[in-house]
């Protein structure tokens, strides 16, 4: 990245989600079928930029900033024992939805869902806001907190690639909320919950965070602390999940921020916006393997009828 003044914390993550992966890539199926979206939708365009992957952070803390997802998230998954196996999981149903052919998504969004339907509950007093009591029940089948959970998703991707990448046209944004509407059926979430445009998700957003529906409690706390402190094996990784940490807490609205109890000062602002300067501007510099998935590549070569003869069955 000639003259450009990325961290290389940031280069060697960047280095890392594209390089040859040890496990073979989710995209089995040779058919050559487009998928959800295709090679020509503004989906392909957005999550093909290995660049969003720093910004998972901020979609999970953002999910957890409903007290009900933070205590689905506590009391029925692995996000806590096995952190890195969770995000792995949802990386692969991300790269499977966008990418796999339409049987592909809709094999992996109906075992997803298979796995959420028992996931039910209450939430506890210590857990409890000023918005959402003790004792409101949880279930991920409602439709609401389904909702909250897609809309942090298509946020993120939104808001991650204005800061980092950047070049969307208003258009381009609103097109790419609007085809999301395909993954949101896929899990149980009707079209008339999702948004015509990228401003009326936005107000969305704005509004669960301004009322406070989206107000981290304490449960919501625990499950930040896991997020932004992961364990490591090596003293060596921590530079690079300091950094997501700092991107995804950068990310995140100052309303949330506040609610997470996450320090950010003028100094904190300051860097953050040279350091996402820095990756945008650096996008001409990086070699491609930095700026297009290997996933894309694979996608479009079996959506064209190209399916490499090395990955035949």
């Amino acid at each position: 990245m000639a003259g450009i003044p990325v961290p290389r914390s940031v280069q060697r993550l960047l280095s890392r989600s594209t390089s040859r992966p040890s496990r073979p890539f989710p995209l089995q199926d040779p058919t050559p079928d487009p998928g959800l979206f295709g090679p020509g939708s503004v989906t392909w365009i957005v999550m093909r930029e290995p660049r969003l992957l720093l910004a998972a952070g901020r979609a999970l803390l953002l999910q957890a900033a409903n007290p009900l997802v933070a205590q689905g998230a506590i009391e029925h998954s692995t996000y806590k024992s096995d952190p890195y196996g969770r995000l792995e999981r949802t990386v692969r149903w991300v790269t499977v939805v966008c990418f796999g052919t339409t049987r592909e998504a809709e094999r992996i969004s109906g075992r997803v869902s298979g796995l959420h339907r028992p996931v039910s509950g209450s939430l506890p007093a210590a857990s409890a806001t000023s918005r959402v009591p003790a004792g409101t029940p949880y279930s991920a089948s409602d439709p609401a907190l389904l909702r909250w959970v897609h809309a942090s998703f298509v946020d993120t991707m939104l808001v991650a690639h204005d800061a980092l990448v950047g070049g969307l046209s208003t258009q381009k944004r609103d097109t790419f909320v609007r085809e999301w509407d395909a993954v949101a059926r896929l899990m149980g979430l009707p079209r008339s919950q999702c948004w015509p445009d990228a401003a009326g998700l936005r107000r969305y957003v704005d509004n669960e965070v301004r009322r406070a529906q989206a107000l981290p409690g304490a449960g919501s706390r625990e499950v930040a602390e896991t997020v932004l402190h992961p364990p490591v094996t090596s003293a060596l990784l921590r530079p690079g999940t300091d950094t997501l940490a700092f991107i995804a807490t950068g990310l995140l609205p100052s309303e949330l921020r506040r609610g997470y109890g996450l320090a950010w000062t003028p100094a904190h602002a300051a860097a953050f916006s040279a350091l996402t300067r820095s990756l945008r501007l650096a996008t001409a510099a990086m070699p491609r393997r930095l700026r297009v998935s290997p996933v894309y590549d694979l996608a479009l070569a079996r959506a064209q009828g190209r399916w490499p003869e090395s990955r035949a069955a």
